[in-house]
């Protein structure tokens, strides 16, 4: 069967709620702000409904909508809720490894005068700043649109993250770069 990526189990775990075509799932992803926490576009929706389907994970029937006009509706095989109810438990039981681009910076930091890698670091905790704002107005539409508590965790879960990280970046600039 292969393995089982990503973006993968975002189209195949909207598809385990209902059936739907490609439009369709397009429109949950956005709907639901999906882009926040995953990585996938409208090309890629296409193209992971097209390897989901060949590993048998998914099936496709061409139906007429009410208009008259036809689409390819997807829908997940017992195999398809099987591999994702086994990947969600996965994925809950374990911590991912993580990979942050700052490492590389901090790895890397050496090639900077002092003041350029606190110039670089202070951009770094107002970046930081602004994704807070964003996860914040986030958390308050879930709360404020009735969203379930899980889509809300889906704000709290980064946020705490930022918040974790901002921390860091100030405690970094403090003990090796001397101060904000």
């Amino acid at each position: 069967m292969g393995i089982v990526l990503n973006n993968e189990i975002t189209v195949l775990g909207l598809l385990c709620e209902k059936p739907m075509h490609g439009y369709e799932i397009e429109k949950t992803i956005k709907k639901r702000n999906m882009r926040y926490w995953t990585e996938i576009s409208l090309p890629s929706i296409y193209k992971v409904l097209k390897k989901l389907e060949q590993k048998k994970l998914i099936t496709s029937e061409i139906k007429f909508a009410k208009n008259n006009i036809t689409q390819k509706i997807y829908t997940v095989t017992a195999k398809g809720r099987q591999v994702m109810k086994n990947r969600v438990k996965e994925i809950l039981s374990t911590v991912e490894k993580t990979i942050w681009q700052i490492d590389l910076g901090i790895a890397n930091i050496y090639l900077l005068n002092k003041e350029e890698a606190k110039e670089c670091l202070q951009k770094y905790v107002v970046s930081i700043d602004k994704k807070i704002e964003i996860y914040k107005k986030l958390k308050i539409f879930f709360k404020k649109n009735n969203y379930p508590q899980s889509d809300i965790a889906l704000a709290i879960r980064p946020l705490m993250h930022l918040r974790i990280e901002k921390k860091w970046a100030a405690d970094f600039l403090n003990n090796n770069l001397g101060g904000k």
